[in-house]
């Protein structure tokens, strides 16, 4: 006779203040849903840390690489420089490159390459995983022809996002993104946060790990007619082993090599809601709609502000004030304005299907519901 299967007692460490109690067994079941490794999961309300939970493999200082979260973060120092002067998002990138003072390419704004509508979304020269940390792709973005008229379409710059902000940083500041974030966002408010990240933290870094891969066949045929290449990394690296590297996390591509922790995440977007890293006008300039509707990279609908994802229908957040990040390994972070809310996930689990995980999109509706609801499951007046 068969034995039944041994049941899985998943651990849970953290808290849940009010009104988020009942978050602790939503958590525990994204946990499982995952089929194995960690998470964690941090929420601020109104100023405070209310939810800090950490289960699975992870411990309760485990550190985890981004992915595309890190664009939020980038997009984020590019707003502070704004609005302190430093630099004008609205102005030709040719104004510091002059590489991008050819024709087809003088148009373009910082602010273009921020809401993924230059047209720089790849580049045609295949590089090297050596010649990606040698920043070579500096050099290739240049050279590179956009793939539309910049201004008048969108498309995903997974990895070009970095590459062109990067430059600018540099040329413009003498700088680089991940220095900005050291020195004005990470350092002054005690968060771990990186992009280029310390060897004295690697021990605390979770390995990603990854299952079998999918896509929809809608995705996978419009992949296939497409004539704009995959971003460099995914060309390079479909089983992932560069992101397990540390030449990786030491490495600063502000795409996608930002590593943090779920609590950082959560204290960093609350800092965007509070007038500590930007002004409310300097957050409602960033998070303003700039490019919605089909997507010519991913196939889909996208919506984007300068640099931040806002709702879409494969991550509708909390609502239409909602503005944060997915990355294509499962994290995700994003602040509310209407609920005064910021929230991080965090995963070492790589999703069947890259982006946000479905264990966290799974929690949106128990988040909305605790703070909509009193404990009668009545209406919060």
């Amino acid at each position: 006779m068969n034995q039944p299967a041994p049941v899985q007692i998943i651990d849970v460490s953290g808290f849940a203040r009010a009104p988020f109690e009942p978050i602790v067994e939503a958590f525990t079941r994204a946990v499982a849903a995952q089929g194995g490794g960690g998470a964690a999961l941090a929420i601020r309300h109104d100023g405070e840390l209310v939810v800090d939970l950490v289960a699975g493999d992870y411990r309760v200082d485990s550190l985890q690489l981004l992915y595309s979260v890190s664009k939020a973060v980038t997009a984020t120092a590019a707003a502070m420089l704004a609005e302190a002067g430093e630099l004008d998002l609205d102005a030709p990138l040719a104004q510091w490159w002059p590489e991008m003072a050819k024709s087809s390419t003088s148009s373009i704004t910082p602010r273009m390459v921020l809401s993924h509508t230059s047209g720089l979304a790849s580049l045609d020269r295949e590089l090297t995983y050596a010649q990606l940390l040698a920043h070579e792709d500096d050099e290739a973005i240049g050279a590179q022809e956009p793939y539309w008229e910049p201004g008048t379409a969108l498309g995903y710059h997974a990895f070009t996002f970095g590459t062109v902000m990067n430059g600018l940083f540099r040329r413009a500041l003498g700088t680089s993104v991940g220095e900005v974030v050291e020195q004005r966002i990470a350092r002054p408010h005690g968060l771990d946060l990186w992009i280029g990240t310390p060897d004295s933290v690697f021990d605390r870094i979770e390995r990603i790990s990854s299952g079998p891969r999918a896509v929809s066949a809608s995705r996978a045929a419009f992949g296939a007619a497409s004539d704009i290449p995959p971003s460099s990394t995914a060309r390079l690296d479909p089983a992932l082993d560069i992101y397990n590297r540390t030449s990786t996390y030491a490495a600063e591509m502000p795409s996608l090599t930002a590593v943090g922790d779920a609590r950082s995440l959560a204290a960093f977007f609350a800092a965007t809601l509070d007038g500590t890293l930007l002004s409310e006008s300097a957050r409602d300039e960033m998070v303003r709609p700039r490019a919605i509707g089909p997507d010519l990279v991913l196939g889909m609908p996208m919506h984007y502000g300068s640099g931040m994802q806002l709702p879409f229908p494969q991550l509708p957040l909390l609502g239409p004030r909602s503005y944060g990040h997915e990355g294509a390994g499962g994290s995700v972070a994003f602040a509310d304005a209407e609920f005064d809310l910021s929230v991080a996930w965090t995963t070492d689990v790589y999703p069947s299907m890259a982006g946000a995980s479905p264990a966290f999109i799974a929690l949106l509706p128990t988040i909305r519901h605790c703070l909509t609801t009193d404990t009668r499951g009545e209406p919060k007046r």
